[in-house]
């Protein structure tokens, strides 16, 4: 029977009564995806090797816009991909993202879907809980490998358990 509730990784965070719905599956990622007018992807400096590979295969893809923070950055460059990836620092990225009218990183416009991979946990607890609060014109989801209960959407707390995490991860590659 699938779980219906995870717990935070971070014990002391304390999301409210509205938790992000536990994502099982890649699909469903992978088609929200699709659907999405302006998707970003928000890579933070806590992917390992595996997950960066995953990453890079994003960054291939043309229908979504790819962001790294922090040290993430540098991956991108040594990987010669830095010319296809924006860079921003965490915390102002999610000030411009609450602002409805941002034109986002190509004068387009601010972006619908907002998918976050490998920030520092408790980085990507606030930010999501930014989201949460005040971006009622964006739907934030986790593809992290820790459960971000702020997220509309999360996977589960798959840290212990990489196999698993990568095949979500192929999966959502796989489908888009």
């Amino acid at each position: 029977m699938p779980k219906a509730f995870e717990q935070p990784f971070d014990a002391a965070n304390i999301p409210g009564p509205k938790m992000a719905t536990l994502l099982e599956k890649g699909k469903p990622v992978a088609n929200m995806i699709k659907k999405a007018k302006r998707p970003l992807l928000i890579v933070g400096p806590d992917i390992t090797d595996e997950m960066f590979e995953r990453v890079k295969k994003f960054v291939e893809k043309d229908n979504i816009t790819v962001v790294a923070t922090g040290s993430a950055i540098t991956r991108f460059v040594e990987a010669g991909l830095d010319g296809k990836v924006k860079y921003a620092v965490l915390h102002e990225l999610t000030n411009f993202l609450l602002d409805p009218d941002w034109p986002g990183f190509d004068g387009q416009g601010n972006y619908d879907l907002v998918l976050m991979i490998g920030t520092i946990y408790y980085h990507g607890s606030q930010m999501f809980a930014a989201f949460k609060n005040f971006a009622p014109h964006i739907r934030a989801l986790s593809i992290d490998r820790y459960y971000h209960p702020n997220a509309d959407m999360s996977f589960g707390n798959l840290w212990k358990k990489e196999e698993d995490y990568l095949k979500l991860l192929d999966e959502i590659v796989a489908e888009l």
